[in-house]
């Protein structure tokens, strides 16, 4: 029944849009070039409250989330985390265990769940948070740093675990028929250069190998640089990472990014425009067309997703993300 459900809101929504397709044939469109180009598919990001994290209720809340808003395809969040370790001295590293082989039994539970429901009608991409993400989540970044130096492979073996638990998720996410993945990364931000070679040791290594299993044998993957932990003066270390699509912070360096600037040092598809905490949070319904109608005016030709640099706020109001979102697409009346 809740098959069905999803599947008839989503014709509804799309026969108002004028779209003659379900989601899923709209990216799968996008990807091959052949979208109507008065089309612009539009996806914005939210974690749910704290009683909507597992089982059905987050199943619920994606589903609900995604029918309301009108957007083109399903993202799951990442709510998983290894839990908090706290290190006080070099042997503590040794509490950071490997993770067992059921660990994210209880994610690829919701993901099963929503991929059954919506997956025949709109293409599913779960989050993979990286091997460092989880690393700083359990530890803390400012651990990680002063023992990046000291003692090394302690974090190297921790990463490892995480590593290798992660591509085991994502092999089990592609077993239930998911067709790509959303893979932010951290780790290259600025606060992280006082130590000789962080990136490169710590961060790039984990991150291509979870990512390249995200990229094999799946169709949208969206490479996330998130600067929730700090900001960036240089993005080009991440021009060999891989995935169809990036999502970039909108400030590199001091100085404006734009989606323009984007596109034309990765040479592929971008995704964003919007600031997360700018006009889709603080601005009217009329502000929001504006900047989505200005954004459409400048991208003219231009293969490109709308949504944000982020996750938006959960105190984002959902008549502005579904303006911009049918704005988008053509259809705000």
């Amino acid at each position: 029944m809740k098959k069905l459900f999803f599947i008839l809101l989503c014709i509804t929504t799309l026969v108002q849009a004028q779209i003659p397709t379900n989601k899923r044939e709209v990216m799968q469109q996008f990807l091959d070039g052949t979208l109507d180009k008065s089309y612009i598919p539009c996806a914005f990001f939210m974690h749910f409250g704290k009683d909507a994290k597992v089982g059905d209720n987050a199943i619920n809340a994606h589903l609900r989330y995604f029918l309301s808003t009108g957007m083109d395809f399903v993202k799951i969040q990442f709510e998983q985390g290894y839990g908090r370790v706290r290190i006080e001295k070099a042997e503590d590293w040794d509490l950071i265990k490997p993770l067992p082989a059921d660990f994210f039994k209880p994610t690829l539970d919701i993901v099963k769940g929503i991929y059954d429901i919506a997956g025949t009608n709109a293409m599913v991409l779960p989050t993979v948070y990286s091997p460092f993400q989880m690393l700083i989540q359990s530890v803390g970044a400012k651990t990680v740093v002063a023992y990046a130096t000291k003692e090394p492979e302690r974090i190297k073996r921790a990463l490892e675990y995480f590593t290798e638990a992660l591509i085991g998720y994502v092999k089990a996410c592609k077993e239930i028929g998911v067709d790509g993945f959303y893979t932010p990364t951290q780790g290259g931000e600025q606060k992280f250069y006082g130590t000789a070679d962080f990136f490169e040791t710590f961060v790039k290594p984990y991150d291509l190998r979870v990512m390249k299993e995200c990229n094999t044998n799946t169709k949208l993957n969206i490479l996330h640089i998130c600067d929730y932990e700090g900001s960036y003066d240089d993005l080009t270390r991440f021009i060999s990472y891989p995935g169809q699509i990036v999502n970039a912070p909108i400030e590199v360096n001091g100085k404006p990014f734009s989606l323009q600037d984007c596109e034309r040092l990765f040479k592929r598809s971008v995704m964003g425009g919007l600031y997360r905490k700018g006009t889709i949070l603080e601005g009217t319904v009329n502000e929001v067309i504006q900047e989505v109608n200005t954004l459409k005016h400048d991208l003219i030709g231009k293969r490109f997703i709308l949504g944000a640099d982020c996750t938006i706020l959960p105190k984002t109001p959902m008549d502005n993300v579904r303006a911009a979102i049918q704005t988008s697409h053509h259809t705000h009346k």
